[in-house]
């Protein structure tokens, strides 16, 4: 509002005075004058008053200007509820929320407020949660909401959408449950060391409660398993990466060791300042025992716990890797005859021996040396010696007189041998594998040099040995297509006229390798398995040829050899029987041969089958006498009809004393137990001339007869030499 005030001139004030009351001049001055002054006072008070009123209607025009802009910037929503409930004033975050749900679902808050307000009389605010479908989505919003007394007429109704807050309280929520709940121990440790939270599962792997642990320091858990330069490492990795992760052993609350997988981070602040670390842990220990027997199972033996092939390969790759300037060597050991005492007495025992033998090897090596269980009773050793001959031969020696001592078991007393190949790296093997293959060879020529012995391989064995291998591929093709020939040689009583029988021999023309010796191919058939087959073939091919010539003379006898293996197959009998009935042959003219071999297990076994054969009326004979497992108790325990005295007793007969008087030992055990006896291998007639002096009569060899093909035989047939038994 404005005040416009205008002053006339004095002297028309004046003269209006003295016109109107006939005031002189001099005294109408001075009352003008006193007048105009007390106007001029009450016109300056006017004035005064008009401009402090303006001051306040200013200061109230600013304070409504700051206080509507302090509630327009309130994060809350605000409004007025006059006296007739009517909302008279709002801010903006009012208005938003009531964009979001309608005026409506703000209309029907407002008044449940007031309602439960106007019941509770005594209450001087009210709160209210409640969800509400929002127009523009499909989400809803919560409104947190407040209603408190104004004056007496005026209430004041407050809302805040907490819809963020409580999802994010939800979350807060349900990441403290999984953190409690979670199998891994979680530790929370700020930048003085202390730890200020440890959760469910912490409490539960390390048995500290969280009043234990809490303001402690984490060594509190240290097991002293791991050394401060452990710890050095661990920190550095944790400043420069801001993480540490691995293996740790701790210890807990009741002293026990346990192994954890830890994981450590750092928190930062916003201005990249780390406030705290988090630890995560959990236990492995029982994953550590796992990964122990799985790495047992993989790299040794379960019955021996010596190193297994895996482990053993490893270490030689190694040891040539390292290229040591000592020789390397490659010791390959197999127990003699294991198989006669696993089947004579058990595999208990068997398991015991190898145990035992182990254990003897164990303490026979150095640290730097590796032994290995290669499999069965094979035994594999890597050493560096540092000469090589020498070196060798003194290992070798000690390990056959660790054998010498008898093995005490489940009150059994056993002497055991064993056969030893050597191989040499860097001579004729260059790899493992070469190493592993010749040693293996050289172990099996011991074997076959006579067992309880050592052999170092070498290139002529090598050769042998290829040869060998070609022997059996060749030899089992043939035995296949049947190209296995037989021929006979005639037994004969006293001088060459009187042929009693003859012998079925295995004869073998290959088309690549030429004639094979029958001492080479049948002993690559006996080590290799194939000594049943060609026995089988043999057999069947000598009763087919036998069958002209016992037709003729029902006297002449067919001897034919049984391999020990054939002996202790069941299907034997069934096959002689019906081979027999086929080419209609007696089973008296059969007589069949078998070696000491099968005295070195199932012993019983062969008995029973002996026997068998001897009801059914085949003849036995004891071939190669005196050369393997003899033993009189064999002799009184199996129905032999003849003894084969061995050809290595009639070599040199004429001027060895010994070998007379074993032959003559034999003869009179023979005619004492009534069982007939024929010496084999007579070539000349001296040896004939002595063996005559000592009472023989029965023999056989190039002297009288070599082996000769069916057709030769029938030639002497035709001749009419084929005179029968006297």
């Amino acid at each position: 509002m404005s005040l416009t005030v205008t002053i006339e001139p004095a002297e028309h004030v004046y003269a209006y005075f003295h016109s109107k009351l006939g005031l002189e001049y001099y005294a109408l001055n001075d009352a003008v004058l006193g007048l105009l002054l007390a106007f001029g006072l009450m016109l300056f008070g006017a004035l005064i008053q008009l401009n402090t009123a303006r001051k306040k209607e200013l200061s109230s025009i600013s304070e409504r200007s700051a206080l509507k802009a302090l509630l327009d910037s309130l994060p809350i929503a605000i409004s007025k509820l006059d006296k007739k409930h009517q909302l008279t004033l709002t801010n903006p975050r009012f208005e938003k929320i009531r964009h979001a749900i309608g005026e409506e679902a703000v209309a029907n808050t407002a008044k449940t407020l007031l309602e439960t307000g106007l019941t509770k009389k005594n209450q001087h605010s009210l709160e209210l949660k409640q969800s509400y479908p929002q127009l523009n989505n499909t989400s809803e919003i919560l409104i947190e909401w407040n209603l408190c007394q104004g004056d007496e007429d005026s209430y004041l109704m407050q809302g805040r959408d907490i819809t963020q807050l409580e999802e994010s309280y939800r979350q807060s929520h349900i990441a403290q449950q999984i953190i409690n709940n979670t199998p891994v121990g979680v530790m929370v440790v700020n930048t003085n060391q202390e730890i200020e939270y440890v959760n469910r599962s912490f409490e539960l792997i390390t048995g500290y409660s969280t009043s234990d642990v809490k303001g402690q320091s984490p060594s509190i858990l240290k097991s002293g398993y791991h050394g401060k330069d452990f710890y050095k490492a661990m920190n550095k990795t944790l400043i420069k990466e801001g993480m540490w992760q691995g293996e740790i052993r701790n210890r807990r609350k009741n002293g026990d060791i346990f192994l954890e997988w830890l994981s450590i981070s750092s928190l930062k602040d916003a201005q990249g300042h780390i406030t705290h670390s988090i630890g995560m842990f959990s236990e492995i220990t029982a994953q550590e025992h796992v990964r122990e027997k799985l790495h047992t199972l993989a790299y040794y033996d379960s019955l021996t716990s010596l190193a297994n092939r895996t482990l053993f390969n490893d270490r030689l790759e190694r040891l040539i890797k390292n290229n040591s300037k000592r020789t390397l060597c490659v010791v390959f050991i197999d127990l003699d005859d294991f198989k006669r005492i696993n089947d004579s007495l058990g595999h208990d025992i068997g398991d015991q021996l190898l145990v035992t033998f182990a254990k003897r090897l164990q303490y026979s090596i150095r640290g730097s040396d590796t032994v290995a269980r290669w499999g069965g009773d094979e035994f594999i050793i890597a050493i560096e010696v540092s000469e090589s001959f020498e070196g060798i031969s003194h290992f070798c020696n000690k390990q056959l007189q660790l054998l010498k001592a008898p093995f005490n078991l489940n009150g059994r007393e056993l002497n055991v041998t064993a056969s030893i190949g050597v191989s040499i790296y860097g001579e004729d093997a260059q790899t493992a594998s070469d190493l592993i293959r010749n040693a293996d060879i050289a172990m099996y020529q011991a074997k076959r040099q006579g067992k309880n012995r050592y052999e170092v391989f070498s290139s002529k064995l090598h050769k042998d040995i290829s040869e060998n291998i070609e022997i059996e591929n060749r030899l089992r093709l043939a035995i296949r297509k049947q190209q296995i020939d037989v021929h006979f040689q005639p037994q004969v009583r006293t001088n060459k006229k009187h042929i009693i029988g003859f012998e079925a021999l295995a004869r073998w023309t290959d088309e690549e390798l030429g004639n094979v010796s029958p001492q080479k191919f049948i002993t690559v058939a006996e080590n290799t398995g194939l000594i049943g087959d060609l026995s089988a073939l043999i057999l069947n091919k000598a009763l087919e040829q036998f069958k002209p010539f016992h037709d003729a003379d029902t006297n002449l006898l067919l001897s034919v050899n049984l391999s020990a293996s054939q002996l202790q197959d069941d299907d034997l009998i069934p096959l002689l029987k019906k081979k027999i009935s086929l080419y209609g042959i007696r089973p008296q003219q059969v007589k069949l041969e078998i070696t000491e071999d099968i005295f070195i297990s199932k012993i019983e076994k062969s008995i029973g089958i002996t026997s068998e054969l001897k009801k059914i009326g085949f003849k036995i004979s004891l071939d190669d006498f005196g050369t393997g497992y003899s033993s009189l108790s064999y002799l009184k325990d199996f129905d032999i009809d003849e003894l084969k005295i061995d050809r290595s007793f009639v070599i040199n007969i004429e001027k060895s004393e010994r070998n007379k008087a074993i032959i003559t030992a034999m003869l009179v055990m023979a005619e004492i137990l009534s069982i007939d006896c024929i010496v084999e291998g007579v070539e000349t007639e001296k040896q004939l001339i002595e063996l005559k002096s000592m009472g023989c009569n029965l023999y056989q060899g190039y002297f009288f007869y070599k082996p000769m093909p069916c057709n030769e035989l029938e030639l002497l047939f035709e001749q009419d030499l084929l005179l029968g038994v006297e």
